[in-house]
């Protein structure tokens, strides 16, 4: 039997003196065995008396139908699993990062239990009474199953966030105890998962550290290349069905396991099973009618073999929803549908749609777009600040996340009609001289000038200016506009300028079929510092 104690509080202050000059300590260590494929399911009977236990009812939809204490073990589990458990989400701890095992070990959600059971059910429970500074323990015949129960004695926080004063974190305990229940024993390696006291309330234990996922690597295997993978489930709830993505799925002779939705007697095998289920696409797809057993929780498929390697990740699957909230993202509209080919200050587009929590790329006419223009406000939204583009036109938009990218909106990309000038800075230096974009419609012919001053220049039916004074007007370039609709300008600056000049530019536009005058953009100044 296994137990994790509390670090008592005068004895956390010395194992933090202790951490400066660490004797030599092993790392984690195993008790002998290993959960064979029929003892991967989890359970919990929840008789938990503390209503601290059971006070999150908010819903995650990395793990659907669940919350409360069946909710922070679940989290628990997962962590340990082989990947990310769907996005990895669902924790305000371990933001994108639930399931870190990287071994070839996944446990299979089966929800609750009707009873506390045997020592070899499966099954989490509190227990009555106490024992000294015991929080929980874990009993492990192993290959025959565990039982792990926590004394009641202690108040149990489910979550999410950090728990309340005086109460211990359910989900950093579980997470503990049921590195046991897969064959780990205590860890010499301070701040590891498996160590055999807590200090704290124990959320530190929520997130396995490289020597947990060591241990559990070493007992089960380092995840294999040939181990089957989950990568998406879509559900139909009006076909009964689920689309199963992913690769390593045998030809025939699949297996797809589900979470059962009613509780089940503990000495009782509760997971749904459908058996000889062909794939194919070659091993990436495969679509199976959902049993009317199935409830909310994971989907794994395991292929043929005994071997630890023959069972997948576990899945998040509500047979109830509709669609996948693990896909690609989903572009469902862009505001305003148009913008300038320049634009003076931001020209930023407002995108709808889903899946954009953890977006990883934006691409607008397939070039990335810099990271530091995007910005993700919600998972249905997210702004994009268009930079110049190499096209006029309605420009594919893309976006893409962990589980691909997505179906190409679009952003419409119009002449700036009157022109426009844009300085890149109003902060003028020698050493980077002025950055200028100026735009127009394609075929016009443009000329950009400077100048000190902020006055007039009218040539009567030629040109209407706003600089130069009629007398002090640089041309700085130009010529034709070409197809997407702008001319860039690098000017450099003379050293020598006084500290706070400004200078002043705009643009004249012709366009040939019509003749003078010449059109005038905005001005724009920018600002000598040295």
């Amino acid at each position: 039997m296994k137990i994790l104690r509390l670090l008592p509080a005068a004895l956390a202050v010395g194992a933090g003196a202790w951490l400066v000059a660490p004797a030599p300590a092993p790392g984690f260590s195993t008790i002998g065995g290993a959960l064979g494929l029929t003892q991967r399911d989890v359970r919990v009977y929840d008789n938990f008396a503390d209503p601290q236990a059971n006070d999150n009812a908010a819903p995650e939809p990395s793990f659907p139908g669940h919350t409360g204490a069946e909710l922070a073990i679940w989290k628990a589990t997962v962590e340990w699993g082989s990947e990310l458990h769907g996005d990895g989400q669902g924790d305000p701890h371990q933001l994108g990062d639930l399931g870190s095992g990287g071994a070839n070990f996944d446990a299979v959600w089966q929800s609750n239990a009707t009873g506390i059971g045997g020592i070899n059910d499966n099954v989490h429970s509190a227990i009555g009474g106490q024992n000294g500074g015991v929080l929980a323990y874990c009993e492990t015949p192993i290959a025959n199953g565990w039982r792990i129960r926590y004394y009641d004695s202690w108040t149990w926080d489910d979550g999410p966030g950090d728990p309340e004063s005086g109460a211990m974190d359910l989900q950093g305990v579980a997470t503990h105890e049921y590195g046991h229940a897969l064959g780990l024993g205590h860890s010499g390696v301070v701040g590891a998962t498996m160590y055999p006291t807590v200090s704290g309330a124990g959320v530190a234990q929520r997130s396995i550290e490289p020597d947990d996922a060591a241990g559990v690597q070493a007992i089960y295997g380092i995840k294999s290349a040939t181990k089957p993978r989950i990568t998406q489930v879509v559900v139909d709830s009006a076909a009964g069905t689920a689309t199963i993505s992913g690769v390593n799925f045998s030809a025939v002779g699949n297996e797809v396991w589900f979470t059962n939705a009613a509780p089940t007697a503990p000495e009782a095998d509760p997971i749904v099973k459908v058996t000889g289920i062909a794939s194919s696409q070659n091993g990436s797809l495969i679509i199976v009618a959902l049993p009317a057993e199935a409830g909310p929780g994971d989907v794994l498929v395991k292929i043929a073999g005994t071997g630890h390697a023959a069972l997948s990740n576990a899945w998040p699957l509500d047979p109830q929803g509709q669609g996948s909230p693990y896909g690609p993202p989903t572009i469902s509209g862009v505001s305003p549908s148009s913008v300038a080919a320049v634009a003076v200050g931001s020209n930023v587009i407002t995108i709808t749609g889903t899946g954009f929590a953890g977006l990883t790329e934006t691409r607008i006419d397939g070039v990335v777009v810099d990271p530091l223009l995007v910005n993700v406000l919600d998972d249905t939204s997210v702004t994009v600040d268009v930079p110049l583009q190499n096209a006029v036109g309605a420009l594919p938009l893309e976006l893409t996340n962990a589980f691909g990218t997505s179906a190409p909106g679009a952003v419409n990309v119009v002449a700036n009609d009157p022109p426009v000038v844009a300085l890149d800075s109003p902060f003028l230096f020698s050493a980077s001289g002025m950055k200028i974009a100026a735009g127009a419609p394609e075929g016009h012919r443009l000329y950009l000038a400077g100048s000190l001053l902020l006055a007039p220049t009218v040539i009567p039916g030629v040109l209407s200016a706003d600089i130069g004074g009629g007398t002090s007007v640089v041309l700085l370039g130009g010529g034709p506009v070409p197809t997407h609709a702008w001319i860039g300008f690098d000017v450099p600056l003379a050293p020598g300028l006084p500290f706070g000049t400004q200078i002043h530019l705009q643009a004249a536009v012709l366009d040939p079929a019509v003749g003078p005058p010449y059109a005038t953009s905005n001005v724009a100044t920018g600002t000598f510092y040295f």
